[in-house]
């Protein structure tokens, strides 16, 4: 479903990503880990060509979404093609982003209707389903600022879904909650695993990593330093760099 063959990104003289390579399967959960700074969400946003490559191939089922041959060079795909073979690719973020003047159901209903051309009636029915999916079918009419943090990030989920993506990558989604609120926000997400949706989590959640993840990266300073399966990764780390940091946070 994903395949990145050697990403480098660099923001001026800071090297953020140093050619990271990895290939995720269909109906797999991988869970991103590792200390602030190392790249994980850099690695995440470059995926959908919020940060942009300066080396390497990223390519989302077999279609190429981005391919440089080192900094200077020109992309190799028009950005009308690029977002279409990004539509499969549903994203929810740290903030939730939602639009403050539109009510739950109105925020999950903008983006079918003016993206993929859906009557607003086949949007309204979709969003009201979602949001019923995430427990929020009695907060339809309700505006963000009238929501919990949680509640926020499950319409921001529900939001992404609407789009009928095959694809859904999460970027610390619980990382601007309260504690209290966070459970909720990861059982949206374990149900949305269980379902079969091929994800890609950055989490601080190591809880939510060793439960639901298929498969768990430890990166550090722009590089992927290790991965294997949540036993592996937490229960036989052999990198001194993982043990330093699971001794750290758990």
């Amino acid at each position: 479903m994903i395949t990145t063959k050697d990403i480098d990104v660099s923001f001026g003289s800071l090297h953020v990503l140093k050619g990271v390579n990895l290939e995720v399967k269909p109906q797999e959960v991988v869970c991103i880990i590792g200390p602030s700074g190392s790249g994980k969400s850099t690695f995440l946003r470059s995926l959908i060509h919020l940060e942009h490559i300066d080396n390497g191939i990223i390519e989302i089922e077999g279609k190429e979404i981005a391919h440089k041959e080192n900094k200077s060079s020109k992309l190799h795909i028009s950005t009308k093609e690029r977002r279409k073979r990004l539509l499969n690719v549903g994203m929810v973020f740290q903030k939730f982003n939602l639009f403050p003047h539109m009510t739950a159901l109105e925020n999950t209903m903008v983006s079918p209707m003016n993206v993929l051309g859906k009557s607003k009636e086949e949007a309204r029915a979709k969003g009201i389903e979602l949001l019923n999916a995430v427990g929020l079918g009695e907060k339809l009419d309700a505006y963000p600022n009238k929501l919990s943090g949680g509640q926020q990030q499950r319409v921001a989920i529900a939001r992404a879904l609407a789009m009928d993506p095959k694809i859904m990558l999460f970027d610390e989604p619980t990382s601007a909650l309260d504690p209290e609120l966070v459970g909720e926000v990861l059982s949206v997400m374990k149900k949305l695993a269980e379902s079969g949706m091929t994800m890609i989590v950055v989490t601080h959640e190591m809880g939510f990593a060793r439960e639901v993840a298929d498969r768990v990266l430890f990166m550090d300073g722009g590089n992927i330093v290790e991965e294997g399966t949540p036993e592996e990764i937490f229960n036989a780390p052999k990198s001194d760099r993982l043990k330093q940091f699971l001794k750290a946070v758990l």
